[in-house]
């Protein structure tokens, strides 16, 4: 599994970050990703919480991004999916809607958001409730539309 930035830093502004490792073990992180979230964002949500995470695993893609994918997207979303290529992981957490759906039909990728994410730990009993952080992330400045904060409340049984 690869995640990008946007699930780490709403997963900490909830202090839930530890989903990534509790729900899949090990979780590759790209080079550009640990930039954005621990040097760029450096004292922001999520930077410590990456830095001493057991769970992630920092990566760099050995294979050249391809250029329209640089073009497209953001460093950490093209990454992402270049490592997941080189890598074959099954699974990529992104919410950014156009990397989203350049992993699934360009790169036939297996995509969860930070959603579906909190949903999942719910399932597995990780959590006692998910809109209550869905809500929080979106008091914090994190987009999550009304009709994504309801699917996932409906599929969390909430």
């Amino acid at each position: 599994m690869v995640v990008d930035s946007g699930p780490i830093i709403a997963l900490a502004v909830v202090g839930q970050v530890k989903l990534l490792g509790e729900l899949y073990g090990s979780v590759l992180v790209p080079a550009a990703v640990v930039h954005e979230v621990a040097v760029a964002g450096a004292g922001r949500p999520g930077a410590r919480e990456l830095l001493e995470a057991e769970w992630a695993i920092r990566a760099t893609a050995r294979l050249p991004l391809e250029p329209l994918l640089a073009e497209e997207l953001g460093a950490g979303e093209a990454e992402v999916l270049t490592l997941a290529v080189q890598e074959g992981a099954r699974l990529v957490v992104l919410d950014d809607r156009r990397a989203r759906r350049v992993a699934e039909i360009a790169y036939g990728l297996r995509v969860h958001g930070t959603a579906a994410l909190l949903v999942e730990a719910k399932r597995r009993g990780l959590l006692p409730a998910v809109r209550p952080l869905l809500e929080a992330m979106r008091g914090h400045g994190y987009f999550i539309s009304a009709r994504l904060l309801e699917r996932a409340s409906r599929e969390a049984g909430e």
